[in-house]
This record gives structure tokens, C-alpha cells and sequence, in this order.
């Protein structure tokens, strides 16, 4: 009787197991998405912080901002991230102002902080995500793509994905230019520095058809005057808080470096949004629209 009963609740053991097992295969089939679903299950119970402007953007753009709990300096879009504290400059972290506020992880872009400073982070646990910084539309996509897999937001990285592709011009690199223009990183006693080829205000200028008269030099360096007044670029290009940092529109004009401008004696200066001319954002197809109609209106 006894091997009876043995045998009894072995056979039912078995079939319990068999069952289990088949349940578990029908939950893991039902939900081909369990990756993306753990992912943004974990989003949900980490603390984040961004650093670097673009970073910050793309995270709230996908709808993961309820999450960040602190940002940098550079970070400046969208108006949500003014109601939260910053830890400085993403270039400069220091690792005690970054742990006060005890993140569980932080997404930075390429040149954050200093070696010794990310090591130190890390060796409190804390996980720093560092992401290639885009240059071109292509890098933009694949950075969107990676945050979205990352954050558990994959189909919300496609949808963005769509919609800024679907924002851009068409290209007019190979049209002839209807206007010259330079972007001024700085117009100081200094001297001036000015974005040539490789930069993001040279992808800005090839969408709206506009002349860069600095693109023979790449990326972001000294211009001379002289040479600049030979080339009398119709208007002149620069970030906001360079030319606040001048003192204003009419200040910034009236910089010693420029006066051979023509463009800087009427003041024909387009006062750009910092991040969106020099990071490249989801809202390029704006900065491009924003010096396509600079042109139009003042020229």
C-alpha cells in the first residue's frame, strides 16, 4: 500500500512539474518583448541622472524624464528639467556633488568628466553609461535607438525615430548656396573661432543652403579678421549664451574683431538656441528652419 502511495504522489509530482514547465514556455512565448518589458521594469526603480544636453533631451523625449533626478549644466530642453537640480557642467563633474543625490545610475555623453572622477563614482556602485556623441543624423539615430533599448523604451525610440526623419529638408549640399554666413563660437579680443566642417553648424548650414565661409577648416577654430572681412558673409551665427556672455545682440556686434563686417555694422546676427547649434538634438529640423528663415526675413 505504502509503494502504491509512493508511486501515486510521485506521478503527481511529475505531472505538477510537467505543468509548470509548460506554463512557463506559454509565458515566455506570449511575451516575445519580456527583454524590452525587465528593462523598463528596472527603468522604473532606478534613480537617473543625465549629463550632457543631448542625453537629457533624447531621455524625456522617450518618456523616461520621470526618472531623472538631477541633470547637468548643459542640459537645457525641455522646460520640465528647470524644476531639477544640477551637479555642474558635464565636462567637470565632481564625484561628491554627483553622489548626494544617490543615483542608481547616470547616462552621460562622450567627454564627461575625468577618468579619475568616473572610477570614483563607480567604485560606490553606481553604473555611468557613457554614449558616443552624434555628429551626423545617422549617429543621432543610432543614439536614440541605444537610450530607447537601454531605458526599456524601444517602441518609443522608433516612433521618434520616424518623426525626425520624417522633420528633416532635403539636403541642398550639392545646390548652389544663396547666402554666405559663419558661426561664431567666439568673438572676443581674443580673436574669433568659428565652426568649419565636421560640426554641427555645418550640417545645419548644408540643410538650409547656406555658404559656411569657415568650412576650410574643421571642427571649431581661430579665424582671422582679415580673412573673414575678404570673404563678408551676408549674416553672422551664434549661440545664445556666447552672445550673452558678450553682453547682449548689440555688444556682441560691436566686438573689435568684427568691425570690418559689413553684417556686424547692421547687426545681422542670428542669436541661436546653444543646444540645438551645437549638439545635435531631435529638434535639428528646428535649427534649420530657424537660420532658413533668418535668411528669408533679413537678407
Amino acid at each position: 500500500m505504502k509503494k502504491q502511495q509512493l508511486l501515486f504522489y510521485t506521478f503527481i509530482g511529475l505531472l505538477f512539474t510537467f505543468s509548470a514547465h509548460t506554463s512557463a514556455n506559454k509565458i515566455k512565448t506570449a511575451t516575445p518583448d519580456s527583454k524590452e518589458l525587465r528593462a523598463e521594469e528596472n527603468t522604473h526603480r532606478q534613480k537617473l541622472i543625465t549629463a550632457g544636453g543631448t542625453i537629457t533631451e533624447i531621455v524625456f523625449a522617450l518618456g523616461a524624464g520621470e526618472h531623472v533626478i538631477a541633470v547637468d549644466q548643459s542640459s537645457q530642453y525641455p522646460e520640465a528639467i528647470k524644476q531639477l537640480p544640477m551637479v555642474g557642467y558635464y565636462r567637470e563633474l565632481a564625484a561628491e556633488g554627483v553622489l548626494s543625490f544617490t543615483p542608481d545610475k547616470i547616462l552621460a555623453i562622450e567627454g564627461v568628466g575625468r577618468e579619475e572622477v568616473i572610477k570614483q563614482i563607480e567604485s560606490t556602485g553606481v553604473q555611468v553609461v557613457v554614449y558616443n556623441k552624434p555628429t551626423s543624423t545617422d549617429g543621432l539615430v543610432a543614439l536614440i535607438k541605444q537610450l530607447g533599448d537601454d531605458l526599456g523604451k524601444a517602441e518609443q525610440a522608433e516612433q521618434l525615430i520616424a518623426k525626425f526623419n520624417a522633420s528633416l529638408p532635403s539636403e541642398t549640399t550639392n545646390n548652389t548656396p544663396s547666402a554666405k554666413a559663419v558661426f561664431l563660437l567666439s568673438a572676443s579680443d581674443r580673436g574669433l573661432i568659428a565652426a568649419g566642417t565636421e560640426t554641427v553648424p555645418q550640417l545645419i548650414f548644408n540643410y538650409a543652403g547656406i555658404q559656411n565661409i569657415a568650412a576650410k577648416h574643421t571642427g571649431f577654430k581661430g579665424i582671422n579678421n582679415e580673412a573673414l572681412a575678404l570673404q563678408q558673409p551676408d549674416f553672422l551665427v551664434a549661440p545664445r549664451h556666447v552672445v550673452m556672455g558678450a553682453g547682449g545682440k548689440e555688444k556682441f556686434c560691436q566686438s573689435p574683431n568684427l568691425s570690418l563686417l559689413k553684417a556686424a555694422q547692421q547687426c545681422k546676427l542670428l542669436v541661436m538656441d546653444s543646444l540645438q547649434s551645437l549638439g545635435m538634438t531631435p529638434r535639428l529640423a528646428d535649427a534649420i528652419a530657424s537660420v532658413k528663415n533668418y535668411q528669408l526675413e533679413n537678407l
